[in-house]
């Protein structure tokens, strides 16, 4: 690279037509060439230039391989919370700087999480479906009738930012707030009226709704496996808006297969758990 030309970053996604990643591209530009991993496909040598890791989407694996075929790169940014897609390991070694968008998506995570669980409990997705299927719906049925979240008891797993935001939004419903977390958090806990759980397996009996807030680390993997699906209530609502290994996929789809738990919404499967073979339905109640 010559004196005059600008340093190199590479992003890890695909050249997309979208407003908002335009944007991106368009500041980008203003101090350096932006590279696609197509780019680098066709000509190698581009990897030379590359100083920077724009990683959008957990898929865009960085790993030690890519990391070790770029000598020049001195910092990774995640485009989300999430850091589990990326060999810090490896990134730490090379003195390689790492950076996440905590706290900027906080409000719309808690927001979706509680959406989650009133389109499961209120069968929104059934009355949506029974709109658009049927000339003539039989909005009278039965079938219809949801279930109140008012006084139920909600649990946390990972009281961060997020957890604490969900928790905030639940109160406001007359939710019982349970949590399990690393760390006690003792002026959050206060803020919401919170008890704090040091071991999950205390507070699992206890939840009628169990939402995975928690980050992927090699401590949380397989974290919600068939011990913990054991000791929940069968009526028990599982919100998964973490990672999909936080929760043990083939504990998940023996779960299905007996039809052991009333409702299921799943954010992020690993693999998707919903096949043909196990009746399960994301944010649908089961029969």
């Amino acid at each position: 690279m010559t004196a005059d030309m600008k340093a190199s970053v590479l992003i890890t996604v695909q050249h997309f037509k979208d407003e908002l990643f335009e944007q991106l591209l368009s500041h980008l530009r203003t101090s350096f060439q932006v590279v696609f991993q197509d780019d680098i496909a066709q000509n190698p040598g581009l990897k030379e230039d590359v100083i920077g890791i724009i990683s959008i989407g957990m898929h865009a694996n960085i790993t030690d391989k890519l990391l070790t075929t770029l000598p020049r790169v001195r910092v990774v940014s995640s485009f989300g919370v999430g850091v589990d897609h990326i060999d810090l390991k490896c990134a730490k070694e090379k003195g390689i700087r790492v950076g996440n968008t905590r706290y900027i998506n906080s409000d719309s995570t808690a927001e979706l999480a509680i959406t989650l669980i009133l389109i499961s409990t209120r069968k929104i997705l059934t009355g949506i479906s029974m709109a658009m299927e049927n000339e003539n719906p039989n909005f009278d049925c039965l079938s219809l009738l949801g279930t109140n979240v008012k006084n139920k008891t909600l649990g946390i797993v990972g009281m961060g930012d997020i957890g604490f935001k969900i928790a905030l939004r639940a109160t406001v419903f007359g939710m019982t707030i349970l949590y399990h977390n690393r760390k006690r958090r003792s002026n959050e806990e206060d803020r919401v009226k919170a008890t704090f759980y040091p071991h999950l397996q205390d507070m699992l009996p206890e939840t009628d709704v169990l939402v995975i807030v928690c980050p992927c680390t090699e401590q949380t993997i397989n974290l919600i496996s068939t011990e913990e699906f054991r000791l929940m209530k069968k009526t028990s609502l599982l919100v998964n808006i973490g990672r999909g290994k936080v929760v043990d996929t083939d504990a998940l789809v023996k779960l299905f297969s007996q039809m052991k738990f009333k409702v299921l919404p799943w954010m992020s499967p690993n693999p998707n758990p919903c096949r043909e073979d196990t009746h399960c339905y994301p944010c649908q109640m089961s029969s």
